[in-house]
């Protein structure tokens, strides 16, 4: 196994939310984030490996400028 390998398993497993999420605790916890910082790097993160729609977060409670600025990682 490459170097490079070795470290994204490395980082995976050090990762800060490596626990089992189900989809509405992720999105629960992205709109928490983005209420707080709409720059939130690891709701960011969360976004994009969960694959949640501007529909869903905008139910959630997500502002529509926020949703705006993630306009580049939401469909």
């Amino acid at each position: 196994m490459g170097k490079c390998k070795q470290r994204l398993r490395a980082r995976a497993k050090n990762e800060k939310y490596q626990l089992k999420m189900t989809r509405e605790e992720a999105l629960s916890f992205v709109s928490n984030e983005l209420c707080d910082d709409p720059s939130s790097i690891p709701a960011r993160k969360l976004i994009t490996l969960f694959g949640l729609k501007a529909e869903e977060m905008s139910e959630a409670g997500v502002t529509y400028e926020v949703l705006r600025s993630l306009d580049g990682l939401i469909s």
